[in-house]
């Protein structure tokens, strides 16, 4: 009886460690699955919708200089998210703020599409009446909702020296123009020296095989391949880019580069090229183009339709100009689309009246669509169901008068 008791109470004794052994585990509170979800939604929505990432935070700049770096605006979301700015706390005199990068021009807020990233450029104009010192602007950016807010600082160290800066910037306004193959595009690209010498720039460019590309002034029709850039100075440059009448639709990128010594820029300029269409119109054999036909009857003529272009032709018909009462159909009577390279072979049927007189006809035939149209010329010559029969017999006639000939000499021997 003891020993029952005293095994009851061993069994006691260990439920109550292992409880507490379980309830200092989980901090003494038992943790259900809902709480648990519960905090795994709290981490869901603790995240931030966005990050603004400002790549320097204490620079040093010169007197009058400009600052400028890009800045990116990241989603962290799937859905897209507005994110307003604000700077606080501007020197007077200065010019600080956002922008927009091609084309420039301020901006106070910024949408950005779920999970990507947009950048745009901080600028800081520093006044030539600015004493040397340090000085602090405030940057702030929250989104719509109000879920996530970004505050920093970024320290400016103001010298009476002026500073030696990047080097070379090269941008272009349009990046990206269209034009159908064959033509020639120009784009206008600005190349500034950043820094506080004057420096000579050489320019490269590097495009698709066969392209022709030449740099030139903004006024002016004289190729160059170098320029000089006074200190701090923007020089604008034409790039003319002559793309091959075969070259294909799509778009096709072009890079415009500017070196100067250890200093270097570039950017990406795309050419977008609509094609051409260059509709051709044959036959496989010049004598196919005298057909004989008989009157009253169906004649089929074959001729050959093709694009040599690099565009599609498109709604492809076929006109014809054809004697009165003349009947001529085609097969197939329409192409709904010819790829470039692409050749369809055509049957042409005619029929001349049965009354029509023996000789020879001309007939034009016209490709006809909205982009191209070509045309070819047929001579057709007629003959008539009775002129064949005389010409039968006739030489029916022969042969017999050959054949008596034949045995007539041979009796006589």
């Amino acid at each position: 009886m003891r020993l029952g008791i005293l095994n009851r109470g061993c069994l006691f004794t260990l439920f109550v460690i292992g409880s507490l052994s379980l309830l200092a585990l989980t901090g003494g509170v038992p943790i259900s699955a809902a709480e648990k979800e519960s905090d795994k939604k709290e981490v869901v929505e603790s995240k931030e919708s966005f990050n603004l990432i400002l790549p320097f935070r204490d620079v040093t700049v010169g007197q009058g200089q400009e600052v400028t770096m890009d800045t990116e605006v990241v989603n962290r979301t799937k859905n897209p998210v507005q994110v307003s700015l604000s700077i606080e706390g501007v020197p007077e005199g200065w010019e600080v703020g956002f922008n927009s990068r091609y084309p420039s021009y301020p901006i106070r807020s910024v949408m950005v599409q779920g999970e990507k990233s947009t950048t745009i450029e901080f600028k800081a104009k520093v006044s030539e009446k600015t004493k040397p010192g340090d000085y602090e602007v405030k940057v702030s950016a929250k989104d719509d909702i109000g879920k996530t807010s970004y505050a920093d600082k970024i320290l400016f160290r103001i010298t009476s020296k002026k500073i030696e800066t990047g080097g070379l910037k090269l941008t272009s306004q349009y990046p990206m123009l269209t034009t159908p193959s064959g033509q020639t595009l120009k784009f206008t690209v600005d190349l500034k020296n950043e820094t506080n010498k004057p420096l000579t720039a050489s320019l490269i460019a590097q495009g698709p095989t066969g392209w022709s590309i030449r740099f030139k002034p903004q006024f002016g029709d004289t190729q160059i391949s170098s320029i000089q850039l006074r200190e701090n100075a923007t020089e604008t440059l034409s790039v003319e880019i002559d793309s091959p009448s075969r070259a294909d639709a799509g778009e096709h990128p072009v890079t415009v580069r500017a070196r100067a010594g250890a200093f270097e820029a570039s950017t990406n300029l795309k050419v977008s090229l609509r094609g051409v269409t260059d509709l051709k119109i044959g036959v496989t054999d010049q004598y196919m183009l005298n057909a004989s036909v008989t009157a009253g009857q169906k004649t089929s003529v074959p001729f050959i339709v093709g694009n040599a272009g690099t565009a599609p032709v498109r709604n492809v018909a076929f006109v014809t100009k054809k004697p009165d009462k003349w009947t001529i159909d085609f097969k197939p009577d329409k192409i709904d689309a010819l790829n470039p390279q692409e050749l369809r072979e055509i049957s042409m049927e005619i029929t001349a009246p049965a009354r029509a007189i023996a000789g020879d006809y001309a007939i034009g035939v016209t490709a006809n669509s909205a982009d191209a149209n070509k045309s070819i010329d047929f001579r057709v010559t007629v003959a008539t169901a009775t002129l064949r029969g005389w010409i039968g017999a006739g030489i029916v006639a022969l042969v017999v008068v050959g054949l008596v000939a034949v045995f007539w000499r041979l009796g006589r021997r």
